[in-house]
């Protein structure tokens, strides 16, 4: 385990309780970019923008946003130019936000936050809105959770079926929101797409309608083309490519993420399910989605795989334990078999305590099953003839998979460090492939904190940590050096967000083979610094960026 700046004696790497960085709002963006203070050296070949998505806002005027999911999109950005840094920020531009400013209250309802009455809207207006079911104009386009680029454009992603594209040069948003059912019948997608060598960039999104009930569909967006001299972007080509049936079919589960390999699509169905009779209901007297969210842990969580050349799904049944996930990590094939990695909590009830009534409390702190660890799972994907009642997964590992009378696979995985740990992050050279390290935080139970860094190598477990006394970290993001001869052959981004003074963030460049400290630069923001969820890397001279 790696020493962090301060330790305490016992040599483990612990912060204390630090002030709550969630609940803060910027009251100045940084548009203009600023220069940092370099401590430390660059590495020559590191030129690119590292751009970061989270809540920069929790309230207007006197409402305040309830859930950490909800905050207002703000962008910040590190541009770094032959060792030269600058920072800037800026709100995103969303109708939401739009809406929101100019009522100075929230007007447009969020995951866990119904909206308030538009002071702007007539009696009338408000009497007859009380009446109207979700419309695509209600429809939040706070695109809050990360950033993508689809070819060469670049836009920030929620989970509804809006996007919102971005100018990579000055952070302003560009055009009216993408709307993704203008294109394909999706009422949702997710904030972590997966991008092909190529440019091909795959996603899954809900169709909550249908003559076959709610479905789970992949989604295609083929790199950007020239026909008759008219360029047709990513978006404007998406099509779904294979469509998933959910079992339970009043109640499509949530999901932020799936996993990819060269030859299967991996979809987790877990048994945190959206209640569409609660959903629809909500709609018309004014409660969040989050109130139509329900854990049903009694159920199984069940993998769907999907071959990629044919969109056909696995008749093999998978089934364990119920869980919830995030983030899939990595997913790759050995002996015949699916290695599947992603950070998992025992109880899906972690979100509902991710409410900001809760997260201002001082001595709150998550329960221990709904801490995230990383856990693997391994799935055997010949098995026609194979015996029942016998573990079938042939790896080094203490995963199961055993065939059952009805011919379902039940797997039992294992939890691959006791660390806590997620928002995980791979050389992503290898995604798809059998790799080794991952990157990831410790997500500390007391007040939900990115508290610590985290270096894990998935196939032993061990872990290497860094920290610093006063300092909230982000989602460390791997960016391979061009001449690399190992997987961690390169530098780990991350920020770091001091908790005294909320004017300054830093820049932090690790070494991933050491995991210590190889340069930081630090700035001073116009306004307050805000956290954030997630982030992309483009580099300068790569044809297409991928994550």
């Amino acid at each position: 385990m790696s020493e962090s700046r301060e330790s305490e004696s016992n040599g483990k790497a612990v912060p204390p309780a630090l002030p709550q960085v969630w609940l803060r709002t910027c009251d100045a963006e940084t548009i203009r970019p600023v220069q940092g203070k370099l401590t430390g050296k660059l590495p020559a070949w590191l030129n690119g923008r590292l751009t970061r998505n989270g809540p920069g806002k929790v309230q207007y005027g006197d409402t305040r946003f309830n859930h950490l999911f909800d905050g207002s999109a703000y962008i910040h950005q590190f541009n770094i130019k032959n060792g030269n840094v600058t920072y800037q920020s800026r709100f995103l531009q969303s109708d939401t936000y739009k809406r929101n400013t100019k009522a100075n209250r929230i007007v447009v309802s969020e995951f866990g936050t119904a909206a308030f009455p538009d002071p702007c809207q007539t009696l009338l207006q408000r009497f007859m809105s009380f009446f109207t079911p979700l419309t695509q104009n209600e429809v939040t386009d706070n695109c809050v959770v990360s950033v993508c680029y689809f070819g060469d454009q670049l836009y920030a992603l929620t989970e509804t079926n809006r996007m919102r594209r971005i100018d990579p040069e000055t952070l302003a948003s560009v055009g009216e929101k993408t709307q993704l059912d203008h294109y394909i019948a999706v009422n949702t997608a997710t904030a972590h797409p997966h991008i092909d060598p190529d440019g091909t960039v795959y996603n899954m999104g809900n169709s909550y309608v249908g003559i076959k009930g709610p479905t789970y569909n992949i989604i295609k967006f083929p790199p950007p083309k020239e026909v008759d001299g008219k360029k047709i972007s990513s978006v404007e080509q998406a099509e779904i490519i294979s469509t998933i049936p959910c079992q339970w079919k009043m109640y499509p589960c949530y999901y932020h993420s799936f996993g990819i390999t060269d030859n299967y699509f991996i979809f987790v169905e877990q048994p945190y399910v959206f209640n569409m009779k609660k959903f629809l209901l909500n709609c018309y007297i004014g409660k969040p989605y989050l109130e139509a969210v329900e854990w049903y842990g009694q159920e199984k969580t069940k993998f769907r795989v999907v071959q990629r050349d044919t969109g056909e799904m696995l008749a093999t049944n998978y089934v364990t334990a119920a869980f919830l996930t995030f983030h899939h990590t990595n997913s790759y094939e050995k002996d015949g078999q699916l290695v599947i990695d992603l950070a998992a909590m025992e109880n899906g009830n972690e979100v509902n305590q991710l409410m900001l009534k809760n997260i201002e409390k001082p001595e709150f702190e998550c329960s221990l099953d709904t801490t995230p660890f990383h856990r693997r799972f391994v799935l055997p994907l010949n098995v026609k003839n194979s015996p029942e009642n016998t573990n079938l997964v042939t790896l080094n590992t203490k995963c199961s998979a055993y065939k059952r009378k009805n011919g379902s696979i039940e797997v039992e995985g294992q939890v691959i460090s006791k660390q806590y740990f997620d928002l995980p992050r791979i050389n992503y050279k290898y995604n798809g492939k059998e790799y080794t390290y991952s990157y990831g935080v410790e997500v500390n139970p007391k007040g939900v904190e990115f508290s610590q860094l985290v270096k894990m190598n998935v196939q032993t477990g061990d872990v290497s940590l860094w920290h610093e006394q006063g300092k909230v970290v982000s989602e460390p993001v791997f960016v391979a050096a061009p001449d690399a001869t190992s997987e961690d052959d390169g530098v780990v981004l991350s920020t770091l967000i001091d908790k005294k003074e909320p004017k300054l963030v830093a820049l932090l460049v690790m070494n991933p083979k050491t995991w210590t400290e190889m340069a930081r630069v630090e700035f001073e923001a116009c306004g307050i610094v805000t956290s954030t969820f997630h982030g992309q890397f483009a580099a300068d001279d790569e044809p297409v960026h991928i994550l």
